[in-house]
């Protein structure tokens, strides 16, 4: 590879400044109130490996997997997500990553395997990775491509030959995408993701790359990347050591670190390397509500907040040398409460009505990608952080100083500033050598909102057109705010974004036969509509000459982990059901396979959530509730080879089982319930197969919930006695939690006929309730539960405006969620008269006939919860459920 070329003279100078780059930012800086900036463009680093490369994403864990449902439901929102991230107008990303996956879990899902078996040819419309590749490409051809893998086949690890086999593998998938979709990859990523670096291998791969002849296009021109280990650089030191390794790797990468060792910029200085942060977070806080508790009332700061990542891609270029940043994920394509979920830019989980949101961090993002494009060259002596790693050993803290600086070859220059500080900045700029050093400047801001604001009210503002006097001119920037400088004058960005209102339910009853059209299935490798799989792979396949769903995966090919799955599951539909069944015929396959039914699945961590119910081939079954057994029992002379229907119902609190229409199960939930979630499906490593997926409302008046962060404005704290928290565990509704101590106390206006409170409890809590200035209990003991349970639920009220108070008597009450009950039929009849209808729906002839005709008991002390009587009946069920989504007719019940 030999010392990089330096394109011209002045960038020799520039290089050599770089490796004093302590010194240099000493002199910008003064560690005042003001900043001394001094923009050279005489100093613009031209070398060809350290211009800016832009931005990218990764597809993996099955974080995409819904935008398949959104291209195939709603196409003109799924073609405006992908052009608001690479579209000239959005924010213009430059690169893709696909995972090759293995069906593991590999963080927040699956990814299925293009090759399951060595004499499979690869299939690469299993997934959503390759064919978002072909559809971005249609936005800008000239995105490039990089594929990586977590786990591999179990094929290609029991190889005897496991580099010849792994190459199989990555040959094939190559050869498989550019004959499917016309793709072709720039780079490909040799190493295990995140795990110890194979030398060996990275070199093998090189070198039959560029030796291959039998491919579709020239192999020999795809780059290597390495190694994608996890805030390290140890593959610098490696290369240091050995030229082949060196020679093999074009491309350095590494996750989750905005600074490189010595060795690695010196492999960037001298070798002509690309540095790269090949995996890097999205926002992770509820901007939308953390600005009421948050430092500077910003919704922008804290641990893995707006700042913060901005923070970290400027500081990738001054204390790293980095040129491109990969979120993971940029768009959130899986449903709520699945591992480090709440961590986006774009979030897309209802593909049914086409709603998706763009959240703070794509805001953050414009001031990088409208102002910088690929290709600028950067101003070392104008890049600056001072930033600290700490907190989650992902974060950046202490920042008060964090500056990038780049310019264009017809001189043109922007400036990125962030201030995470209590205090405003102001900064002085000096440009010189530069064809626009004396043109006016346009300021760009984000920030929190101002008194009786919208959260996103100062969002990518443009607040200053400055001219400069005699190439010199002063910015101040807000506290807890950025801000871009730029000559280049940009028109204001407008996003026809989808509305609240457009977030219609996916109504009751649904129902799936899987009697998908051929050409369907081709086109997504099988995949269902709406399913997300945490474990196996659920698909669409043949059994007896009728299309029913079959879990794929079994024991003699399930691949080795990379992190952790779970038995497989599979999840599905919309968060706000509530009061529902959820039923399926099932077809177990062999000794010890079982399959089951859930509902009210919120948490995907851990495979089981909610409630659940799974049947063994014996007759023999277990009741869940998340993952805890709660109850089991055995089926007399149940016959394995036969179909059999599986049912669980949930009206509040009382979850009810049958088989075949024999009830086995009458249970009530005395400690923490599951609330509103989506249903699902499981299965032992066997084919086990479902069919006639039937999803129906258990309560015409209450069938679903709306959702409330503990942060939204619905709740109201008391001055003392809560902690709030913006950046917590996954495990919690949008990462925030609050903490109530003794005397604290909330409350909580809400428009509906009942609440629902969840969060985790230690078991150590009384409080008193009060609703509508009533005292409904003075001293409620409040169960050990775990996330996301529910701890309190009040029902049966009036439609209309309610007030809940909540005060804690004794111990710590966390508060994570509510979830409010309503009148379905009044609210939709309401809203259809005013404007249209809250419920996407279809005509159907389907309704609800079981007779749910309950009353329930009053009451209230440890392990209980304080319910007002509701009477609900079939007429009244049958009347309200109306049209429901139906994907195809249900087939008769095999027998």
């Amino acid at each position: 590879m030999g010392i990089l070329k330096r394109i011209t003279a002045l960038a020799i100078g520039a290089a050599i400044m770089c490796t004093a780059v302590n010194t240099v930012f000493a002199e910008n800086n003064n560690r005042g109130d003001t900043v001394n900036i001094k923009i050279d463009g005489s100093k613009a680093n031209t070398s060809e490996n350290l211009l800016y490369r832009g931005q990218g994403m990764i597809s993996c864990n099955g974080s995409s997997r819904l935008l398949l449902d959104y291209k195939e439901k709603n196409p003109e929102s799924y073609s405006k997500i992908l052009e608001h991230l690479y579209g000239k107008n959005g924010l213009k990303f430059t690169h893709f990553k696909v995972e090759m996956g293995a069906d593991v879990n590999t963080s927040s899902g699956t990814e299925p395997a293009t090759m399951r078996y060595e004499d499979e040819k690869a299939d690469v419309t299993r997934g959503a990775g390759f064919q978002l590749a072909a559809d971005i490409k249609k936005i800008n051809p000239d995105v490039t491509l990089d594929m990586l893998w977590w786990s591999e086949p179990k094929w290609v690890s029991d190889s005897s030959d496991v580099y010849a086999a792994r190459y199989k593998w990555y040959k094939q998938t190559l050869d498989a995408a550019y004959e499917t979709y016309g793709l072709v990859f720039d780079y490909v990523s040799a190493n295990q993701n995140e795990r110890a670096v194979d030398t060996d291998w990275i070199i093998y791969l090189s070198k039959a790359l560029k030796s291959e002849k039998d491919c579709p296009y020239d192999y020999s021109e795809i780059k290597i990347v390495a190694a994608d280990e996890c805030g390290t650089w140890g593959i610098s030191r490696l290369m240091m050591k050995n030229k082949e390794l060196c020679d093999a790797v074009d491309v350095i990468g590494s996750h989750y670190t905005s600074f490189a060792d010595d060795t690695t910029k010196k492999l960037a200085e001298e070798y002509g390397k690309e540095l790269w942060f090949s995996e890097g977070s999205s926002p992770m806080t509820y901007a939308q509500s953390a600005y009421r508790f948050d430092e500077g009332n910003s919704g922008l700061t804290g641990l893995n907040g707006v700042l913060d990542i901005a923070n970290r891609m400027i500081t990738m270029v001054s204390g790293g040398y980095m040129t491109l940043y990969e979120y993971q994920p940029a768009v959130a394509g899986y449903y709520d409460g699945v591992t480090y979920c709440h961590k986006q830019l774009i979030n897309a989980c209802t593909p049914w009505n086409g709603y998706y949101t763009l959240d703070s961090g794509y805001y953050m993002n414009l001031h990088f990608s409208q102002f910088m494009d690929k290709g600028w060259s950067f101003i070392f002596d104008a890049c600056y952080g001072d930033a600290k790693v700490g907190g989650d050993g992902h974060a950046l803290v202490d920042a008060k100083y964090s500056y990038i600086t780049a310019c264009s070859a017809e001189g043109d220059y922007s400036t990125i500033i962030t201030n995470t500080t209590s205090e405003p900045i102001t900064y002085n700029f000096e440009v010189s050598n530069l064809a626009k050093a004396g043109n006016e400047v346009y300021v760009w801001e984000t920030r929190g909102p101002d008194s009786n604001q919208k959260y996103d009210a100062n969002y990518f503002k443009k607040i200053a057109t400055v001219t400069p006097e005699n190439n010199k001119y002063s910015v101040t920037i807000k506290p807890y705010s950025m801000i871009t400088v730029s000559t280049l004058n940009i028109s204001e960005p407008e996003f026809d974004v989808p509305q609240e209102s457009d977030n219609k339910l996916l109504s009751l009853p649904y129902t799936d036969d899987f009697g998908y059209s051929d050409e369907f299935l081709a086109s997504r490798g099988n995949a269902p509509l709406y399913t997300t799989d945490e474990g196996g792979a659920f698909e669409v396949a043949e059994k007896n000459g009728e299309k029913v769903l079959m879990q794929k995966i079994t024991k003699d090919i399930k691949a080795n982990e990379w992190g952790g799955t779970p038995d497989p599951t599979t999840n599905f539909g919309d968060d706000r059901w509530y009061n529902y069944s959820v039923s399926a015929d099932i077809l177990t396959d062999g000794k010890d396979s079982y399959a089951g039914v859930g509902l009210r699945y919120i948490l995907a961590d851990s495979g089981r959530s909610g409630y659940s119910v799974t049947l063994y081939e014996n007759g023999n079954w277990i009741f869940f509730g998340g993952k805890k057994k709660i109850l089991d029992g055995n089926i007399a002379d149940f016959d394995s080879s036969k179909w059999h229907n599986v049912k669980i119902s949930a009206l509040n609190n009382d979850i009810t089982v049958s088989v075949d229409g024999e009830k086995i199960i009458d249970y009530k939930a005395e400690e923490g319930g599951y609330s509103a979630g989506r249903a699902a499906l499981y299965s032992s490593y066997n084919n086990c197969c479902f069919d006639n997926i039937k999803v129906e409302a258990t309560d015409s008046v209450q069938p679903y919930v709306n959702k409330f962060d503990n942060f939204d404005n619905i709740f109201t704290y008391s001055e003392n006695g809560w902690e709030h928290s913006t950046m917590d565990s996954f495990k919690n509704y949008k990462r925030t939690i609050s903490h109530g101590a003794e005397g604290g106390y909330l409350t909580v206006d809400f428009e509906g006929t009942g609440i629902i409170l969840t969060g985790a409890q230690k078991g150590d809590t009384v409080v008193s309730i009060e609703l509508d200035g009533k005292t409904v209990n003075k001293e409620y003991a409040v169960s050990k539960i775990s996330n996301r349970q529910s701890f309190l639920l009040i029902n049966g009220l009036e439609q209309g405006s309610h007030t809940l108070k909540l005060t804690v008597v004794s111990g710590s009450c966390s508060v994570d969620a509510a979830q409010v009950l309503y009148d379905y039929e009044a609210v939709n009849k309401a809203v259809t008269n005013e404007t249209s209808s809250v419920v996407e729906s279809t005509d159907s002839s389907d309704s609800v006939s079981e007779d749910n005709d309950k009353s329930a008991k009053s009451n209230g002390g440890k392990g209980s919860f304080p319910f007002v009587p509701v009477a609900v009946g079939a007429a009244a069920v049958a009347a309200a459920i109306g049209a429901g989504v139906a994907i195809a007719k249900m087939k008769k019940k095999k027998d």
